[in-house]
Formats: C-alpha cells, sequence, structure tokens
C-alpha cells in the first residue's frame, strides 16, 4: 500500500538509497570545503558524488544501456588512475576498450551513426577521467575549476563524437585509423590554441615510470600517446576476435607492448651526462603558502626568508642560485628605475665571484604609444587626464655577479583564465565575470623566442611554470643554445594534492626528450635537481622551506626529438585535415 502511495517500486530501492548516501556525502564535502582554508581532497570527494547523483537519477532502465554505462564508467576510471602519482599507470593500455566497446555496440544496435549516444556515454566517461586526475584545479578558483573539468570533458567528447561520425560513413577498416589520428590531432590542438590545456595528453601517463618512455628523445609524449592508442586498439581487436572464434594475434600485442619498454630500458642504462665540469647549483624553496602567504605577508619578511636560505647554501664556488616563480613582485624592467629588491640581491650576489641569480618575478614596464606593438598593455588615465599606458609579465631573470646586466623573460605558454583570457575578440562581453572570478582580461604580455640566459658557465632555458608540460616549445630553448633548464613555478595552489606531484612528472619528461638537466625550483610544492634520464634527485618535502645544493653538468647533445619536434601529432593533423575533407567532398556528392 505504502509503495503505491509514494510511488516506489522495490527495484529502486536500492538507487535511491545509494542517492541519499551521496547526497550526505556530497553536502559534507560542501561543508568541509566552506569552513577549511584549504580545501586538499575535498573537491574530489564533491564533485565524484555530484557526478554520481546526476548519472543515479537518470539511470537507464535497459539492460545494455546499464552494460554501456557500467563499460564507460570503467574506462574513466581507469584512464584517471592511470595519472602520476598513482602506480597503476599501465591499466591505460587498455582503459579506451570498454570505451571503444560501447561505441561499437550503439553502432550495432542501431544500426546507424548516433550522436547523442556516444555524447552521453562518452562525456559520462571523460567526465569521470577528468575529476580523478585534476580535481585539484578546483583548489586554484573553486568555479573556474570545476568550469575547466566539465569543460575540458566536452572537448574530448565532441572529439570522439566526430570520430564516430566520420568514422562509421567509412570503411570499417578506416575505423581505428581515424580514432587514433583524430584523437592525437585533438592532443596537439590543445598545446597550441587559446584554451590549451594539454595536461591530459596520454602519453604524459607514462610520466610515472621514466625508465620505460627513454624513447621520448625520438618521439616526445605524442609518441606515447601513439603507442597507447595503438596498444588499445589491437588489445579490442584481439577481444573481438576472441568472441567470433579467430586467432588472437597474441605476438603482436606482446610485441607491440614489450618491444618499446625493452628499447627504453637499453637507453636507460646507456644514456649517461657529457665530460663538460659540473656547474654548483643552489636551489631555494621558501614555501609561502600563495593563497593566504605569498602575496599578503610583508616584504621584508619574505627577503628575510630568502636571504637565510640562501646564505645556507652558497659558498664561494656556487655558481648559481635559483628561486622560484614571482619570488618579487612589481618589479619594473625599463627606464632608468632602481629596484630595492633587485638591488638588495645584486648587492648579496655580488658577495660571491661567480654566482649568477635565476628567479621569477611578477614585472611591468611603463609604454610609449609607439612601444604598444605586441604587448597585451592597459591604459590608466590619472585624474588630470594624462593617460599610462603599461604592461605586466611573469617574468624570469639573471642577475650576475659584478655586473648590472639585466636578462629577462617573459612567460609565453600563459594559463587560459588567470594569465590570458581567450578568445578575447569574441568573448570581451565576457569581461566582468573573468575578473569576478579572479582571471586577467588584458593579459600578460608574451615574446615570440624563447630566451636563453648567458654568461656564465650554464646557458640557461629558463622554463617558468605551465610551460613545462610543452615538449616541442620548450626544445626551442634548445635550439637557442640551453645546456641546462631551470624550472622555476610556484605549485602551492593546488594544496598537498596529486597536482604538484604531477607538475613535477611531467616536466621531467623535458629532460629525457631533449637531454638536459633540469634545476627545479618551487615557491612550495616540489624542487629538485633531475638528470638528463628525467630521474628525480634530492626532492624537498612539500610545505618545508628549505635550500638544496646540487652539480649539474652541462649538455650540448641535440635529440631527434629537438631538432624535428611533434613530427607525430603533425603527421596525424595533416591526415585528419585530409581525411575530413576528403568526408565533406563526398557527403556534398551524395547530396
Amino acid at each position: 500500500m505504502l509503495n503505491k502511495i509514494i510511488g516506489l517500486k522495490s527495484s529502486n530501492l536500492p538507487r535511491i538509497v545509494a542517492i541519499m548516501l551521496l547526497l550526505v556525502i556530497f553536502g559534507i564535502s560542501i561543508w568541509r570545503i566552506s569552513i577549511l582554508p584549504l580545501w586538499g581532497w575535498w573537491p574530489l570527494v564533491m564533485l565524484l558524488s555530484f557526478w554520481s547523483v546526476l548519472i543515479l537519477f537518470f539511470f537507464p532502465k535497459e539492460a545494455e544501456k546499464r552494460k554501456w554505462l557500467g563499460a564507460a564508467s570503467l574506462s574513466g576510471v581507469m584512464l584517471g588512475l592511470g595519472f602520476p602519482p598513482s602506480p597503476l599507470t599501465w591499466i591505460v593500455a587498455f582503459a579506451w576498450i570498454p570505451l571503444l566497446d560501447v561505441e561499437n555496440g550503439i553502432f550495432q544496435k542501431k544500426d546507424k551513426v548516433s550522436p547523442s549516444q556516444i555524447f552521453f556515454y562518452a562525456f559520462h566517461a571523460f567526465i569521470i577521467w577528468n575529476i580523478i586526475a585534476t580535481f585539484w584545479v578546483t583548489n586554484t578558483a573553486f568555479i573556474a575549476g570545476i568550469i575547466a573539468n566539465f569543460l575540458n570533458a566536452f572537448l574530448m567528447t565532441t572529439v570522439v563524437v566526430i570520430i564516430h561520425f566520420v568514422g562509421r560513413r567509412l570503411p570499417v577498416r578506416w575505423f581505428f585509423v581515424i580514432f587514433i589520428s583524430f584523437w592525437i590531432s585533438f592532443e596537439y590542438i590543445h598545446h597550441h590554441w587559446d584554451l590549451l590545456w594539454p595536461w591530459l595528453t596520454l602519453g604524459n601517463a607514462l610520466a610515472e615510470y621514466p625508465w620505460a618512455v627513454q624513447w621520448y628523445e625520438y618521439t616526445g609524449t605524442f609518441g606515447g600517446s601513439l603507442w597507447i592508442l595503438l596498444l588499445n586498439v589491437v588489445g579490442y581487436s584481439m577481444i573481438q576476435r576472441w568472441l567470433h572464434a579467430k586467432p588472437l594475434r597474441v605476438g603482436l600485442y606482446v610485441g607491440l607492448f614489450f618491444i618499446p619498454i625493452l628499447f627504453s630500458l637499453t637507453l636507460w642504462f646507456t644514456t649517461k651526462p657529457g665530460d663538460a665540469k659540473p656547474v654548483s647549483v643552489t636551489i631555494v624553496q621558501p614555501n609561502f603558502e600563495p593563497h593566504y602567504e605569498k602575496f599578503t605577508i610583508p616584504e621584508r619578511t619574505q627577503l628575510k626568508r630568502f636571504l637565510e636560505l640562501s646564505r645556507q647554501s652558497v659558498d664561494s664556488l656556487s655558481s648559481y642560485l635559483v628561486f622560484p616563480e614571482t619570488s618579487f613582485e612589481g618589479v619594473q624592467i625599463n627606464g632608468n628605475v632602481d629596484n630595492p629588491v633587485v638591488d638588495l640581491f645584486q648587492h648579496f650576489i655580488d658577495s660571491f665571484p661567480q654566482l649568477h641569480l635565476v628567479a621569477g618575478i611578477t614585472s611591468y614596464r611603463i609604454l610609449k604609444r609607439n612601444e604598444l606593438e605586441n604587448t597585451n598593455f592597459r591604459i590608466h588615465i590619472s585624474p588630470r587626464e594624462d593617460t599610462t599606458y603599461w604592461d605586466v609579465q611573469n617574468s624570469a631573470i639573471q642577475l650576475s655577479s659584478g655586473t648590472k646586466d639585466l636578462q629577462v623573460y617573459f612567460k609565453s605558454k600563459l594559463v587560459p583564465g588567470p594569465e590570458m583570457f581567450p578568445f578575447k575578440a569574441v568573448l570581451f562581453f565576457l569581461k566582468p565575470i573573468i575578473v569576478s572570478l579572479g582571471g586577467s582580461y588584458e593579459g600578460l604580455t608574451e615574446q615570440p623566442e624563447r630566451s636563453v640566459f648567458k654568461g656564465g658557465p650554464l646557458n640557461v632555458g629558463p622554463i617558468i611554470c605551465y610551460e613545462s608540460i610543452f615538449g616541442e616549445y620548450t626544445g626551442g630553448y634548445v635550439k637557442n643554445g640551453a645546456t641546462a633548464f631551470f624550472i622555476v613555478t610556484n605549485d602551492g595552489w593546488w594544496d598537498n594534492t596529486p597536482g604538484h606531484i604531477q607538475h613535477l612528472k611531467l616536466g621531467a619528461l623535458r629532460a629525457i626528450e631533449h637531454r638536459r638537466p633540469i634545476a627545479r625550483s618551487a615557491n612550495t610544492g616540489i624542487s629538485c635537481f633531475i638528470d638528463i634520464r628525467g630521474q628525480i634527485h634530492q626532492a624537498t618535502q612539500y610545505g618545508v622551506a628549505a635550500a638544496i645544493k646540487g652539480e649539474i653538468i652541462p649538455e650540448t647533445r641535440i635529440t631527434l626529438y629537438t631538432r624535428f619536434g611533434d613530427l607525430i601529432a603533425k603527421g596525424m593533423v595533416l591526415f585528419s585535415i585530409l581525411t575530413l575533407s576528403m568526408f565533406a567532398y563526398q557527403m556534398v556528392r551524395r547530396k
């Protein structure tokens, strides 16, 4: 009787109980986020519980659709758990198989192309992937972080829908070729457009085990993406052959899996540093929490810690001292204006005969009207109606002992939102929203070429934070003469979550691709040295102020990847463009 009154069926009871439980978990996570100054892992709990409730509300009745939902969920979980710092990296070798089976099942069931069905299941899989792997973005800015996760999942889903729409209208043998080429083309575009977010490039998943991907010096991370996709396609083909009682071709899959690893192990044990003289480098991790300390506590307090940590490790034999991203703010880098902070540290390094300081700063310039080209300038009009033009940069500088020569580099791979406004010419009407979310409408000024700091025993390629996940981009430093990379970053925005570990390990891939040693200075996060095999040394602890001292051997070798860059991805983009052009031509002819 009660069941009839409330419309409750016994078969729905477990789902309703699960929804209620998840709503409680969601409420607890929201409460914790509202009262805690730093949120840690709570955004993961919040996002997963929220999405699970939505899915349970629209849980399909048909058994086959439930099977597809389960398979899509499995793909999302495996893709998410395949990224650092999870030790389960190798599940990415078959993480796509359940989703590929969903796509094939929908096509076979409908006997026609069904983009809407594909969209639902693919979006579900990619939401799970993005939440598990990059939930920590929410710790930087709550709303913007949520948008980033869902928008990236939407873009991934759009690619899969296009693959389904095009691939299923061409001969069957072309489907997997289109799948691989279109996906890698998407990853490449994600390195180069205004919404650039290459973090979840499949080849990045293998950063957890650098000994397995030494061949990135030939292919870069897109070689890793190609390998992972091939393993999934061949694995799925094997399952289909088994279901149809055909020979499995196990040898093909085993060879495809193990030959690159064996080749990598050969490189791992045979790749040695060069014969150049080692250079003494000191790295400082000042550990100022960025949300509440870094940009609020007095500058004098910060300078004191920088000096104390520097004095602990610098001596007369030291060649380089490395400070993290945005160590100092408001530094004018043009005109005849002396900056007290720069003068202070110039005086400090002048006490050591061969010392160079490489530091990240927030800089600005006062510009004349004829200097506005290629800048993201801002305008200030005084009460007296005087107009001042100026721009802002996230910069790296090098100061050298005994000279006033200031070398400067402007960060040029900018984070969408905080550092640049995507598609500003089209979306100008969103300026108030961007500003309210803490973003920058004008954006920071970039530069077209990579600068290399010279004048010491190293030619330093200064890589600023986000730039360290761009392989071909960092090769520009090497082409301009860099013999070592210095990464300056601030990874405390994400709290003590996998974010700062992922950033470290993705940056270590640059050492493999270009065979350049790395000194990495994080405001807080992990500071360390990275050798040319991508192996991490002297890693500091998260949330601890520290200074570490080590040696770097300058490198001049040029790898195949440095020379030719992302050839694999560019080839896939070309193939994808030709395929879409031919497809469009055929569609027009049919009509």
